[in-house]
Parts: C-alpha cells; sequence; structure tokens
C-alpha cells in the first residue's frame, strides 16, 4: 500500500513578469500521518509551494509534477489549505454558516454537516460563537475559525501558510493543542512556517527552502540563533520634539451590539515625534482603538483630537495620517509599485515632478526601489508589507497607525521593518504608534509602551 500523501517531482514556477523563478527544482515527499514544516525566510516561496498543491497557481511558467492522493473519505477533498491571511477565505455573515459551507458545497447530509459544524468549532476552541457576526472577529479568531472551516471538510492533506502570524501567546498555545490533537488522530500536515519553535513536539521533519532551492530535508529544527535580537541602536530621542501633542484621548467608548464594549473610558495622550507600542492580546480592541483615530469608527462617546482636528471622520485627516492595516493586499490594487506608491500624492494633488521626486525617495527609503515596475498582487508577503507602508509614508504624516505590522514576517524582516519606523520620527517627524499582539522584535524601539486591557489603555513597566 502507498501511504504517500503528497508527491512532488522538480517543480519550478515562474510569475508572469517576474525575471527569475520563486521555484526551483523542488522535490519532496509527505507520508500519510506525518506533520512536515516547511520552513524559510519570508519570500523563499514557501507559500507559492502550498498555493501550487492546492491548484491555485493562475498564469506564470511552471514545470515538474504534483500528486496528491485522493482522500480515503472519497466524498472529501484531497486537500484544505488555511491561508496566511485567513480573512481571504471567509465568506459567510455568521461563524456556524462559514463552517457549514464546505460540507454544503461537497453535497454533505444537513445532519452530518450539523455535527461537522459543532466538532471543527470544539477542535479551535470556539465553540459556543456559532450565531456571533464574523466581521467582529479579530484576526486571530478569523484564523481559528478559518482553520475549522478546512476541517468541516475532512480533506486528506492539511496545508497551513504560516498559522501564528494573526496569534497571540496563548493563542499560539492553543493552535498547539489544536494541532497536537490533529496529529494524534492520524491527519497529514504540512505547515509553512519561518519560526517553529512552538511545534519543534509535534514536527516529524522540516523542508527547508532558500532562494526557491529545498536545501534540506531532516528531523533538525532551524538554528534559533536566528531569532535572537541583535543590536539595534537608533541615533534619536523623542525629548528632542518637546510636548506638543498630536493625539488627544480621553474617556473614549466603543460598543458592539454582540459584543458590548470593546473601549471603556480610553484615554491617550501622545506628542509629537514620539515613538509608541500598544500591546494588547486577540480581541482586545487594538484595531477598534486605531480605526476610532483614524476616523474610520465613530465613538459612542469621548473626546477624540487627531493630527489637528477634532472628531476626525473618513477624509479628513488626509496627508496628515497614514494607516496600515493588519493584511496590506487590501490596500494595494494599482498595476505597478511605483503608481501604488504615487497614487495618494496624486489625490493630494502634489505636482508631477514633485511625485516622481517623493517616490522615488520613498521607495528607496522603503528598501523596494528595485520592485518599483513589478505588481503588488504578485510579490511576497513580507513586500507587499513594504509596498502598503510605502503608500502611507509618501505624504509623510503627521501620525503613522500600523495594525499588527509584524504578521507573517520573519525575525529580520520584522528588524529591519522597525527599523524603517524607526527612522520616521527622525526623518519626517512623524510620531509612530503600532499596535500588536506581539512582543516587538526589540523592545528598546518604543519610547512608551502600553497595554490594552479590558478596554483600558495603561502605561506598562519597561
Amino acid at each position: 500500500m502507498n501511504d504517500r500523501v503528497l508527491e512532488i517531482e522538480h517543480f519550478g514556477f515562474t510569475y508572469h513578469g517576474a525575471a527569475a523563478p520563486v521555484l526551483e527544482g523542488v522535490s519532496c515527499t509527505v507520508r500519510r500521518g506525518e506533520f512536515v514544516c516547511l520552513t524559510g525566510d519570508s519570500g523563499c516561496g514557501k507559500s507559492t509551494l502550498l498555493l501550487a498543491v492546492m491548484g491555485l497557481l493562475r498564469g506564470g511558467r511552471r514545470h515538474g509534477t504534483i500528486r496528491v492522493a485522493p482522500a480515503e473519505d472519497e466524498a472529501a477533498p484531497s486537500a484544505g489549505i488555511l491561508f496566511q491571511v485567513p480573512e481571504s477565505q471567509i465568506l459567510c455573515s455568521t461563524v456556524a454558516e462559514e463552517v457549514a459551507f464546505g460540507p454544503e458545497n461537497l453535497c454533505v447530509a444537513p445532519d452530518e454537516i450539523a455535527i461537522r459544524v459543532r466538532e471543527g468549532l470544539r477542535a479551535v476552541g470556539l465553540e459556543g460563537e456559532e450565531t456571533r457576526s464574523v466581521e467582529r472577529f479579530s484576526a486571530g479568531q478569523k484564523q481559528r475559525l478559518a482553520l475549522a472551516s478546512v476541517l468541516s471538510m475532512r480533506p486528506g492533506l492539511i496545508l497551513l501558510d504560516e498559522p501564528t502570524s494573526q496569534l497571540d501567546a496563548a493563542g499560539k498555545d492553543e493552535l498547539v493543542a489544536i494541532f497536537a490533537l490533529l496529529k494524534e488522530r492520524g491527519h497529514t500536515i504540512v505547515m509553512a512556517e519561518h519560526d517553529p519553535r512552538p511545534f519543534v513536539a509535534l514536527i516529524d521533519r522540516y523542508l527547508r527552502l532558500e532562494g526557491g532551492h529545498l536545501v534540506s530535508d531532516d528531523a533538525t529544527p532551524p538554528d534559533p540563533v536566528r531569532y535572537r535580537p541583535k543590536a539595534f541602536l537608533l541615533p534619536y530621542s523623542a525629548t528632542l520634539y518637546g510636548t506638543r501633542p498630536v493625539l488627544d484621548v480621553q474617556g473614549l467608548d466603543v460598543a458592539y451590539p454582540e459584543t458590548g464594549r470593546v473601549l471603556k473610558r480610553a484615554t491617550l495622550r501622545v506628542c509629537r515625534g514620539e515613538r509608541v507600542h500598544l500591546f494588547g492580546q486577540n480581541g482586545a480592541g487594538k484595531s477598534s482603538f486605531l480605526r476610532c483615530l483614524a476616523g474610520l469608527l465613530p465613538a459612542d462617546s469621548g473626546r477624540l483630537w487627531v493630527a489637528g482636528t477634532e472628531k476626525p471622520g473618513p477624509g479628513t485627516l488626509r496627508g496628515r495620517l497614514g494607516f496600515l492595516m493588519q493584511n496590506p493586499a487590501r490596500q494595494l490594487f494599482a498595476e505597478t509599485v511605483r503608481e501604488e506608491v504615487a497614487f495618494s500624492l496624486e489625490r493630494l494633488s502634489y505636482p508631477a515632478e514633485e511625485i516622481d521626486r517623493i517616490v522615488d525617495e520613498t521607495l528607496s527609503f522603503c528598501g523596494i526601489a528595485h520592485l518599483a515596475d513589478r505588481a503588488p498582487l504578485t510579490i511576497s508577503f513580507g513586500e507587499q508589507h513594504r509596498v502598503a507602508l510605502a503608500t502611507v509614508v509618501a505624504p509623510r504624516p503627521v501620525l503613522l497607525l500600523l495594525d499588527e505590522p509584524f504578521a507573517g514576517l520573519d525575525f529580520p524582516q520584522r528588524l529591519s521593518l522597525l527599523a524603517i519606523l524607526g527612522r520616521m520620527p527622525i526623518r519626517y517627524g512623524t510620531t509612530v504608534l503600532i499596535a500588536s499582539h506581539d512582543e516587538l522584535p526589540d523592545r528598546r524601539w518604543a519610547d512608551r509602551s502600553l497595554h490594552l486591557q479590558e478596554g483600558g489603555i495603561a502605561e506598562r513597566a519597561s
């Protein structure tokens, strides 16, 4: 009996318009019941390989073969995937509808669908949330919901693309427990993850990609030394800019019908040029808070003054506030990176020659000048982060808000992004506020560290 679930032979792929292949000569085998980690730095081709296994790559040039064995259940798909950005695969309004969607399309009987919905939600810790609106879920909760939707179809092979990228420490621990149970039940799992440390006890083999090539296949985890912080020095102090505020929040309240108040009398004052880190667990209200500051979510009560504007609304802070959302791809739509970065300047009616100068400077500042003529949606997730950052940096905003900017980035890329953000205050006088569920790659970056918990904001001890 052949127990090979996945066989890849000499596979290569080049995206349309790219000069070099993203994958070249990849060959490997995954056997039934194995937990295999596909690891390597961001941009090495991990996501592309998973998409190829699912048959989701369109266009481009390919060679080699990929074979996926049929699932033991004839009605089940051969493989199911949890994407790096889970909201891209969520289609329905409520939790129960989302988990039921896959089985319904497989023509599973209604009674069996109900069982699968309960099992899937129980497996990811969302039991009892069946009637919740998906829109009110945090990114971490959406990630668990998307996984439940995959499990409900009972695929023969489970593919996971950076499954911890949106999760806080508690969520990662829960995910390890979920995967341990799946492995115990005999599921075959291939996980793309640049930092597999939480799963070392579960992983049978590591397939390491480097520059699109498979460079190792063994049971030895990657060298942990590559995750240690290096010296991170910034020749700058926020005290150089004095105490002039750019943000003043007093008694901010925000509530949702399903969950009640997520912000309760939140208060915060931030001065020009400060580097601020807002820490909070999944679902704490970080995204809601940033959306309030950006004028995208009206508060129920409280005073809000942002970059010279009282009670900001959509469009009132153009050019003065930049907002990098959790999923950078949602902010990208132009044909080329250069056009993407120029868009906001054109909307602000900058002269053409000034736009060209600022775009060139911004591309260089963000380290993406070499991507100027590439299509934004064909580059790696980490590169998309930098492009999206460049689009909000280009107008030289007074205040820059970043929502989980490190999700999906490997450790060197996180440090590189932090270095770019560290130069913003001294280069442009920009105040930078990062909201994340993870600690910063280097905690010395922040002038102030805050904690959003139970709807309120408090200073954290250094």
